[in-house]
């Protein structure tokens, strides 16, 4: 089951005990964007009112520059960054400038499965720029594959991020799987395409694993956290994230080919 909420700019999928956010809107609130993160096709996830994928929050609005500036950023959010810059550019701690046009460019069903479709243009105002697409497909109760892919020109740095709950317990496993488990849900995550992610936490410099549950508050969190370098129409991610156990091979092609 899912219900897209056009003007939000949000896409919910539900299931008895999964709840995910596709984040498909526009920047903030125009003409300035005040209070707009940059977050254009990030998810979140819960599993049986667990979080496991989460948006990192707020935390503060003044006084907190350099922290200010990661919780709006890209890269705090789950998806993809380029060039290590954010999907729109910070003027101030609450104004932005050059933002991007996001859209749910697509949304059907096939047999039991449900295929999402967004875009975003925040990246085309690099000078050799870059369109983001991301498919989210849906296997009922039981899996989540992410197909990022990319429509440009040039050579660019690609950064893909997925940000866990602080109180999760995370610990890799066999075949390139991790395991994030949060009381008594769990998921399994891994990449399909040979590549492995890394997993960092409450880093300093630059900033990065950080989560804010309520405003002045904030707490070290995991990442895991993969890089690509490569020409724009070449590169692209595909996640797996299996839900309460590590779905065989077999499956995740069966269910890639969907895509």
């Amino acid at each position: 089951m899912y219900k897209s909420f056009p003007e939000a700019g949000y896409t919910v999928i539900r299931s008895p005990e999964i709840l995910c956010t596709f984040d498909h809107g526009p920047l903030g609130m125009a003409p300035l964007y005040n209070h707009g993160h940059a977050d254009a096709l990030s998810i979140t996830l819960s599993v049986s009112g667990n979080l496991l994928i989460v948006d990192p929050g707020t935390y503060g609005y003044n006084g907190v520059s350099e922290f200010r500036r990661y919780f709006k950023g890209t890269r705090a959010h789950n998806t993809v960054t380029i060039d290590n810059q954010d999907q729109a550019v910070q003027e101030t701690e609450f104004i932005w400038r050059c933002p991007y046009t996001a859209a749910l460019s697509g949304a059907s069903r096939k047999d039991e499965d449900l295929v999402l479709e967004g875009t975003h243009n925040g990246y085309e105002r690099l000078k050799n720029p870059v369109k983001h697409i991301r498919k989210i497909l849906f296997s009922e109760g039981e899996l989540f594959l992410i197909q990022d892919s990319f429509r440009g020109e040039g050579m660019h740095d690609f950064e893909l991020n997925y940000h866990l709950h602080p109180d999760s317990k995370n610990s890799e496993q066999a075949d390139g799987w991790w395991l994030i488990a949060h009381e008594s849900s769990q998921v399994y995550i891994r990449l399909l395409d040979g590549s492995f992610f890394n997993y960092f936490a409450g880093r300093e410099n630059p900033l990065f694993g950080w989560y804010s549950p309520a405003y002045g508050v904030r707490l070290k969190s995991g990442v895991l956290s993969h890089s690509k370098r490569g020409y724009s129409n070449d590169v692209a991610f595909l996640t797996a994230i299996s839900i309460n156990r590590p779905m065989h091979a077999k499956e995740l092609l069966k269910r890639r080919a969907l895509l």
